[in-house]
């Protein structure tokens, strides 16, 4: 029995140091194929069909994904050409390669490509340059829409030829750059389709509130006072995001730690004095929930007259007061809304007067704020 009961591959040892030794082999029977398969002539090449599973027989070897990579290559270094796309095994496998057919290729088998030979020489790229219809085919088995491809020409070409740089396949190339450019636009256009703009009827998912109440130790009703606020500003701005979550919790903790710094500095519980007003710090936590100033200077005096007349004593007035300036200002920019949040069902004066018997409640249901 014979040690070699196959015939032989031979190939170039030239060819195998230049290209690599498994793409030598892969040429090599891919001429053989050729010279077993009928050709066509198309736009100046002799383009030979292989089934994919015939192929996969002859290179016991190789696997699908191994000749994929292989063809890729010789593709890419301008010696081979694809047509229909990468290789499959269930399906035909369409080549050529990379050199002009001419009367002689018909009845001879045509020598390999090298190196050498002016047809396979790098280049660079030309001012009039466009890809193949076979370019094209192959990036739309990709799912890549004509007009995307198109629409990558220009700044292709001009980015090349700024840089001179010779290249054997423009089309390989272009292949490979328009591809990532496409998976790129892909991925921005799922990332826009999951953002949504701010309605009224938003709310901070459970998971959000579990990270401010229980992890971040803030009090539920600051957290409750904070949304009409956040959803106030968001929606004017008109802007849509798919993080309203991580933009909320930020927005409060922010807040909280002013918020949290006024509490601490009051301890004893005192009546509000006439010439009362209110600590810096609290002007800086309505900047941050983007509410006027002069919106909340305009209600102190009314605020102070209320609190005096009741004579009750607080630990911090200036908790008390942003409290009351976050609710009036949400009831003032948008009533209906805000009148639905806190479950009110009787009307109110939107300028927002403190002997409204529904403010009055609000503020001293907040029993927290003292």
């Amino acid at each position: 029995m014979s040690l070699i009961p196959e015939k032989p591959i031979t190939f170039s040892p030239t060819l195998a140091a230049t290209l690599g030794l498994e793409e030598a082999i892969l040429l090599q029977i891919l001429q053989e194929c050729r010279a077993h398969y009928d050709s066509v002539d198309s736009s100046g090449f002799a383009w030979t069909s292989i089934p994919g599973h015939k192929l996969l027989e002859l290179t016991p070897y190789w696997n699908e994904q191994d000749i994929r990579r292989l063809t890729a290559s010789l593709h890419e270094k301008g010696l081979l050409l694809v047509g229909g796309g990468a290789f499959v095994g269930d399906q035909n496998f369409r080549f050529a390669f990379n050199e002009t057919s001419t009367a002689s290729n018909a009845t001879h088998s045509p020598q390999l490509p090298n190196k050498t030979a002016k047809a396979h020489s790098a280049k660079t790229i030309g001012s009039s340059w466009q890809p193949s219809e076979d370019c094209l085919r192959q990036l739309a088995q990709l799912g890549v829409t004509n007009e995307f491809s198109s629409q990558q020409v220009p700044q292709f070409v001009a980015y090349w030829r700024d840089r001179n740089i010779p290249r054997h396949s423009w089309e390989a190339k272009f292949i490979k750059e328009v591809w990532r450019n496409w998976q790129q636009e892909e991925a921005n256009n799922y990332r826009k389709s999951k953002q949504l703009p701010m309605s009224s009827g938003w709310r901070p998912s459970s998971d959000a509130l579990d990270i401010l109440c229980k992890k971040g130790a803030i009090n539920a009703n600051f957290i409750e006072d904070a949304i009409p606020e956040f959803i106030l500003y968001w929606r004017d701005t008109g802007q849509t995001s798919n993080t309203w979550d991580s933009k909320f919790v930020n927005h409060v903790r922010y807040q909280w730690q002013y918020y949290k710094g006024m509490i601490d500095q009051d301890k004893m519980p005192q009546v509000i004095r006439a010439q009362w007003q209110p600590k810096s710090s609290v002007y800086d936590v309505l900047k941050m929930a983007n509410i006027d100033r002069q919106f909340a200077e305009r209600l102190i005096p009314e605020f102070v007259l209320y609190w005096q007349e009741n004579g009750s004593a607080q630990c911090s007035w200036s908790t008390k007061f942003l409290q009351y300036v976050k609710r009036q200002w949400a009831r003032h920019i948008q009533p209906q809304t805000t009148d639905q949040h806190y479950g009110k069902q009787q009307g109110s004066d939107s300028t927002g007067r403190i002997r409204d018997r529904n403010i009055i409640d609000a503020l001293s249901d907040r029993s927290w704020a003292s």
